[in-house]
């Protein structure tokens, strides 16, 4: 049943203060709030986004449910369409009543002299997409393609850990960034360019920084360049997806529930920027026993991901992958390599 009068004001009132993410303003008075329900004292909210998929969408559901939880509504479901042309002409309007300025329009960057730009994500930390990233990257350079690596975790980058690589970048005489290249493969990481031990940088600046090293880097001719995504779907991740021209997305997983579970949150995320995901890489899958070689598999993996399993790796980072996964690791690259957008 439709909720209107009193009710409807109290529900409204209580979620007034919840902005959006994105325009910073009351998505109240944005009129994004097409309807409230109630049915068997469930709370059901329908929201029109401005953007269709908008990938902070998971921030309004959870602010919403927040504030009507807290006042004792303990049934609360979000549902989302999105707004009509003319509705968001409206909206421009409100805008232009509060005076505040819309965000900067997304800037996109060339696709360059790169033929294929992976993205190696989970929304999950400590799955270990920097070791992925490194194994893709040696298994590609292996097979005779141009390879590099980008490193876009700006507060944590592992990349050149993994590689040992202690050297600092430098521009050339055109101011570009040139890139180090160790094993033959070309790689770029903030740790590269600054000596700051840790990086203390709010969302603006990770995201600028990003931008900088893949548009700033003098990349050359390349098969495949990897970006090591940090976890998450904050600013990080969706500033890749927006501004960077990816071509596909490999999401890495363990075979644990609660991976699992982020595992599905990570495609939302991917799909919801129509970003094609290739496939799934399942990391500490499994460990082979140092006295009988017997391969042991840990947890189980997610057969609701409709997706292809496209590698599964050991637990002991120290240990080399089994043939069958480097086997698996040729075949990811020859999926990434097949992948159009």
């Amino acid at each position: 049943m439709k909720v209107e009068g009193d009710k409807l004001k109290e529900i409204l009132a209580l979620i007034e203060s919840i902005k959006d993410p994105e325009i910073g303003i009351s998505i109240v008075k944005l009129r994004m709030i097409d309807s409230i329900e109630d049915n068997e004292d469930k709370i059901t909210v329908n929201v029109k986004l401005t953007v269709p998929g908008c990938p902070l969408s998971s921030t309004i559901e959870k602010d919403i449910k927040a504030a009507l939880k807290s006042q004792g509504y303990a049934d609360v479901e979000v549902n989302f369409g999105f707004m009509t042309k003319e509705e968001l002409e409206d909206i421009k309007n409100v805008i232009r009543k509060e005076r505040i300025s819309m965000p900067e329009s997304i800037e996109r960057y060339e696709k360059k002299k790169i033929k294929h730009i992976i993205a190696v994500y989970s929304a999950k930390g400590g799955v270990g997409k920097s070791t992925v990233v490194k194994l893709l990257s040696q298994t590609a350079k292996s097979l005779g393609y141009k390879t590099g690596i980008l490193d876009c975790d700006i507060s944590g980058p592992s990349i050149a850990s993994l590689f040992n690589i202690k050297k600092q970048a430098y521009a050339n005489e055109s101011g570009k960034i040139m890139p180090n290249v160790n094993e033959g493969i070309s790689i770029i990481g903030v740790d590269m360019l600054t000596n700051v031990e840790a990086i203390i940088w709010r969302g603006p600046l990770v995201s600028s920084a990003i931008k900088q090293m893949y548009n700033d880097t003098e990349w050359g001719d390349l098969d495949i360049l990897l970006l090591d995504l940090p976890p998450g779907t904050s600013d990080a991740p969706i500033t890749v997806f927006q501004s960077i021209p990816v071509d596909g997305v490999v999401v890495v997983t363990t075979p644990q529930e609660l991976s699992n579970i982020v595992g599905k949150k990570t495609l939302v995320v991917a799909k919801s920027l129509n970003i094609p995901v290739i496939g799934v890489i399942e990391n500490m899958s499994y460990f082979v026993c140092k006295d009988c070689g017997a391969v042991n598999y840990l947890g189980k993996s997610d057969e609701k991901i409709d997706l292809p399993i496209l590698a599964k790796l050991p637990f002991f980072m120290d240990s080399n992958p089994t043939e069958e996964s480097k086997s698996q690791l040729k075949v990811a690259i020859g999926r990434i390599i097949n992948t159009k957008k």
